[in-house]
């Protein structure tokens, strides 16, 4: 069942046009567009959810109880592989009374309601607090059959029991379609929540937010390695815009010098050996291969204009990256050797950020397609969108719905699933990290509260 939500039934498309596509700059008048987007309907593993609950008939630690609950419930429905039933749902009888909806009496599920449901897999489980550890049992009953599927225990500590519910909700998501999920995955951003732009980390569902850089100087564009052991990113900590690598497992930060020229948008190489980062040389960034240390540097694309936003093919065989050789800013892929160096997207004035998909048929980027009145000017925003990486079947996944905010900077969750990204939807200006589903769909708010920008998805662990 490998890669089964993304794949099963992928011919099954619906074609959209959108109209009045519009991407010009301030003083020029918007371009009429016709896209053609496709829609892929995926289904989704059909799953019950029946809370776990304390194997102690005393019922001391309700907090406890609900933060497994709601925690792995909310881990299930984002996976973007299951449509979760919640069996702790209640309805009101004739007599005014609050009864449960697919639980008897007893407690216990009632499987040939779920049958009748189309309901595949039924999650349930127990605790118990030993001393200082929470013990954690889970069960997975196959409804047709009315077997158990596997039976696995998990330990905690109160500081570690979130984590470790990730950890089961993975577990689930192994067992029912091959493929790990991305609940322990970690993100990392730029944020002014304490002032000047600094480093923070979070867990993938915004909990556990970390302070990683503290010496007030601005910082771009991070970057996990793909063993997710450490960060890229650029600063002008010490002058000039400069690239650095944050180790997370010693805390110690070096800077890659190259000869003083301001460094942009390092992209570790899916094998973690290298990095594609951009140089600025006579005024233009240019794009080169790079060693972690800064040597054996290979020019990649310096043809004339800016070349911005690389972003490495999975294979680490090519490389997505905006340029305007052309006037206007559109993305290329070029083969790491230099060689077929081709445009993708044709349509509009400004697309760019490639982000490429981590199963390598997909490129997200941003499209400057809008244009808003802000303080007595128009102001180009931007909406994302995804396309095949020949520039085909284009999809656009945010402003579909009128003027959703300034949409910028995708990252891919590692599965392919998901993309996180910086908007000020709901305050002009402000911006704050969303994550929605691979098409557009289920998005929600991860990190809010101040300006946060440039997320990178990491790696599972």
């Amino acid at each position: 069942m490998k890669n089964f939500v993304y794949n099963l039934y992928k011919c099954l498309t619906v074609f959209l046009l959108i109209l009045s596509f519009g991407l010009v700059g301030v003083s020029q008048a918007q371009d009429e567009v016709r896209l053609r987007i496709q829609a892929r309907i995926t289904p989704k593993i059909s799953i019950a959810f029946k809370p776990f609950v304390e194997k102690t008939e005393t019922r001391l630690h309700a907090a406890i109880r609900d933060t497994i609950n709601q925690v792995l419930v909310r881990d299930m429905k984002v996976s973007g592989v299951f449509a979760v039933r919640d069996l702790s749902v209640k309805l009101t009888d004739e007599a005014g009374e609050s009864v449960a909806a697919f639980l008897d009496e007893s407690g216990e599920a009632d499987l040939s309601l779920l049958r009748k449901l189309s309901v595949q897999i039924m999650v349930s489980g127990t605790f118990e607090v030993r001393e200082s550890q929470i013990e954690m049992n889970l069960e997975l009953t196959d409804v047709v059959t009315q077997r158990k599927i596997t039976e696995k225990g998990y330990a905690a500590f109160d500081l570690t029991l979130r984590r470790v519910i990730h950890r089961v909700a993975d577990d689930i998501v192994l067992q029912m379609t091959g493929e790990r999920g991305v609940a322990q995955t970690r993100m990392v951003f730029t944020s002014q929540r304490t002032g000047a732009p600094e480093l923070f980390v979070a867990d993938y569902d915004g909990y556990n937010i970390r302070q990683l850089t503290n010496d007030r100087a601005r910082k771009y564009s991070p970057n996990w390695s793909p063993d997710g052991t450490k960060i890229a990113y650029t600063s002008y900590r010490d002058g000039p815009h400069e690239l650095y690598i944050l180790d997370l497992q010693t805390g110690e930060t070096h800077k890659v010098p190259f000869g003083g020229k301001t460094t942009l948008a390092p992209r570790w190489s899916p094998g973690g050996h290298h990095l594609v980062i951009g140089l600025v040389i006579d005024g233009l960034s240019k794009l080169f291969l790079s060693g972690l240390d800064g040597a054996d540097l290979k020019p990649l694309i310096t043809s004339y204009g800016i070349n911005i936003s690389p972003s490495w093919s999975p294979r680490g065989d090519q490389v997505a990256y905006m340029s305007d050789r052309l006037r206007d800013k559109h993305v290329y892929v070029v083969n790491v050797d230099g060689s077929d160096d081709h445009r993708i997207t044709f349509e509009g004035k400004y697309n760019g950020s490639p982000a490429w998909s981590p199963r390598g048929d997909r490129i997200a980027f941003v499209s400057g397609d809008t244009l808003r009145q802000e303080t007595g000017r128009l102001e180009r925003i931007f909406n994302i969108y995804t396309c095949d990486v020949n520039g085909g079947n284009l999809m656009k996944i945010t402003g579909n719905n009128g003027i959703e905010g300034d949409n910028v900077n995708p990252s891919w969750s590692p599965d392919g699933l998901h993309l996180l990204f910086s908007s000020d939807r709901d305050e002009i200006g402000r911006y704050n990290l969303y994550v929605m589903s691979w098409d557009g769909t289920e998005i929600y708010r991860v990190i809010g509260d101040s300006n946060n920008r440039q997320p990178s998805w990491g790696p599972r662990p």
